[in-house]
């Protein structure tokens, strides 16, 4: 790569943070102003300059993002010259436990525990306090440990449905949680940070190696990190301070997460002589799209100064449509697409609809079917919460940690294998008395008094089976895949499937997953340096559905899509849609303060999706409760600047102009539809 050559592609303002190497810096990158572009060129830079690619770590929150950066910074380098380390915190945090963690008292073959595991795990525990039934629910309990790891609220315990009895769950569920996980030799999501910010601090040895290990630090999206993503940040960057963090404040929509704006907007106070250079060239939207964005997000006040601007003109301008209701709000957005679809030739994929939450799709998708468009409803039910695939995750999960008795449980009765729920207590309670694993107690049931024969051959024949393929994928050969596809097959997976499911289509459907799912242990061992099962799983526990990569050719249709999930992402259409009071913003942060900020910088989020046509869409009313209910329109319609918003709807009729080619558009269709 010729560096001078790159070097003289960016503007003065990318050209500066890509060249301040040292000491602290603050990039405020605003939306479209090409952030990755600068991130990806300031590792390949600093490697330039003479710099261990092992020595620079660059941090963001996705596994997509993640690969997409070490891909364009591969692609800067010479062939021979590594790529920087490039990864997500929980990815970072797991690698330096994976090595480290037996320090903390832990086993280096821990697992870690998804959402629906760590749920299940609570139910059991919850069984056991009665009294506390009614008022702990599972994802409410879950939430708040989450919320305790992660330092957000430590005093005043909440859930949705009112306040904890803060000192019974401090004595109870919480600490129960935490020794069972630990027993189990397994952590969660919040574990990997908190166990590695914990390392750090009780062995400053560990510490001290890694600082000198990670010289460099880029830290992408700062805007949404928390408060034990800044102590892991701040622990490692040290007196050297070289660490730079790149985020848009104005894009800081994860509050109640626990994101701390904070942590961008003190950056310079957190760390002393910092540098601050703002990218406010954008690249994605025309100049009509980033007045409306500019003037919005001005009335904040909690924010860094800085405002977008492009040379591409000002294009259309942003449209607003005020529908008499939900239904004529839908259709209008269904037949504008259809218009200027048919005028200007472009894919159904180039459109997206974002609304506040996914409650308010349904009238979308009906309006959208009605004239037969096709659409994606981005997220849907992920791979890894299907059924059948966490059942047979369940065996790599059992067999890659003999301590993880929920994994373990689940196995055992994915098919039924005549162990019932009597022998499995008798079993428990061998386990309990004599401080051993499910694993373990299984292979003994013939000692157990009351477990009949049947059974306790049963229990015994099925930790033997996890045994033989324990040794199996331990054993170095290379062939994980194939001991997998066996274990399915010996197991009768597909006839488990198939007793599961009645309808033969979906049975079908559900057989593919697990086929997909089989595959996908034997495309990572293909990929990966030193494939492991533990290292298998922690990409399904870090990085989701280990799917067949799409064809991105293929039109998946008009993107419906919430706010929160659209972030990262542009269209050259966009419509926003249910902007009204109660929605966006939102009636529980409705109220001055961070709470309308934030719901002020979705709306930011959503005007800078849009690259070349945006629509506002609000309703006089709405169904609420099988009634008719009126409504307002958002606050925030009424802060878009004067001459960059052209009213339609009842406001403001089409031009005729615009009525003869929806007319046009509609006839399109039908034909279409005809003549499929």
């Amino acid at each position: 790569m010729d560096m001078e050559l790159e070097l003289g592609r960016l503007n003065p303002a990318q050209r500066e943070a890509v060249m301040s190497t040292e000491g602290p810096l603050l990039v405020l990158a605003g939306a479209g102003s090409g952030k990755t572009r600068v991130i990806t060129m300031r590792a390949a830079y600093i490697i330039h300059l003479g710099v261990p690619a092992g020595s620079i770590v660059a941090v963001t929150f996705t596994n997509k993002a993640a690969r997409e950066m070490k891909e364009r910074v591969g692609r800067m380098l010479e062939t021979k010259k590594k790529p920087p380390i490039v990864s997500t915190f929980h990815s970072l945090c797991l690698n330096i436990l994976r090595r480290e963690i037996e320090t903390l008292g832990y086993r280096r073959d821990f697992t870690v525990y998804d959402t629906a595991e760590q749920v299940s795990l609570l139910r059991h525990l919850l069984s056991d306090i009665r009294v506390y039934e009614k008022s702990f629910k599972p994802d409410d309990v879950l939430a708040t440990i989450s919320r305790i790891k992660n330092e957000f609220n430590k005093k005043t315990v909440r859930s949705e449905s009112g306040e904890f009895d803060v000192e019974a769950f401090s004595e109870t569920v919480f600490p129960r949680y935490q020794e069972t996980m630990r027993s189990l030799n397994v952590v969660d999501f919040d574990d990997l940070l908190l166990l590695a910010v914990r390392l750090f601090r009780e062995h400053p040895d560990v510490l001290e190696r890694y600082r000198e290990r990670f010289r460099y630090l880029m830290i992408d999206e700062y805007q949404d990190t928390n408060k034990i993503q800044y102590d892991f940040i701040r622990l490692l960057a040290g007196e050297r301070k070289n660490i730079c963090v790149v985020g848009d404040d104005d894009q800081s929509i994860y509050g109640w997460r626990g994101a701390n704006l904070r942590n961008i907007l003190d950056f310079e106070s957190h760390f002393p002589g910092a540098r601050v250079v703002r990218l406010e060239q954008n690249y994605r939207s025309f100049g009509n799209i980033l007045k409306a964005a500019n003037g919005v997000i001005k009335n904040n006040k909690k924010r860094m100064e800085k405002s977008l601007r492009t040379s591409r003109g000002d294009g259309a301008k942003v449209c607003l449509y005020r529908a008499e209701d939900g239904e004529d709000e839908a259709q209008w957005v269904a037949g504008t697409i259809s218009r200027i679809k048919y005028e200007k030739k472009i894919p159904y994929d180039d459109f997206a609809i974002i609304y506040r939450a996914n409650t308010l799709s349904k009238p979308f998708e009906e309006a959208l079917r009605a004239v037969r468009i096709p659409y994606t409803v981005v997220g849907g039910t992920s791979y890894f919460e299907r059924k059948e695939i966490k059942d047979l995750a369940s065996y790599l999960k059992a067999i890659a940690n003999p301590s993880d008795d929920l994994s373990f449980l689940r196995a055992s009765s994915a098919p039924k294998r005549g162990i019932g729920a009597t022998t499995t207590g008798k079993l428990a309670g061998l386990a309990k008395t004599h401080s051993i694993s499910l694993y373990e107690a299984f292979g003994r049931a013939g000692e157990v008094e009351g477990v009949g024969e049947k059974a306790a051959r049963a229990a015994a024949g099925f930790a033997a089976l996890l045994d033989k393929y324990r040794k199996r994928f331990f054993n170095g050969s290379g062939q994980m895949g194939k001991a997998f596809r066996e274990l399915s097959e010996e197991i009768g997976f597909n006839g488990y499937i198939g007793e599961l499911y009645k309808s033969q289509e979906m049975a079908l459907r559900r057989m593919e997953n697990v086929e997909n799912f089989i595959e996908s242990l034997s495309r990572y061992e293909m990929a990966a340096d030193k494939p492991t099962l533990q290292g298998f799983l922690e990409e399904l526990a870090l990085d989701g559905p280990p799917e067949e990569k799409k064809d991105e050719n293929k039109n998946f249709g008009v993107v419906l899509t919430t706010f929160h999930s659209a972030k990262g992402l542009e269209f050259p259409v966009v419509f926003i849609a249910c902007l009204e009071e109660d929605i966006l913003p939102h009636k529980k942060s409705a109220l001055p303060g961070e709470g309308i900020e934030e719901e002020r910088r979705l709306f930011y989020v959503g005007i800078t999706r849009a690259m070349r046509e945006l629509y506002l869409t609000c309703a006089g009313s709405r169904v609420r409760y099988g009634k008719f209910v009126p409504s307002t329109p958002s606050r925030f319609l009424e802060e878009l600047p004067a001459g960059v918003v052209r009213k339609i709807g009842r406001l403001e009729p089409e031009s005729p102009a615009e009525e003869e080619l929806r007319a046009k558009a509609f006839f399109a269709r039908i034909n279409e539809m005809l003549g499929e």
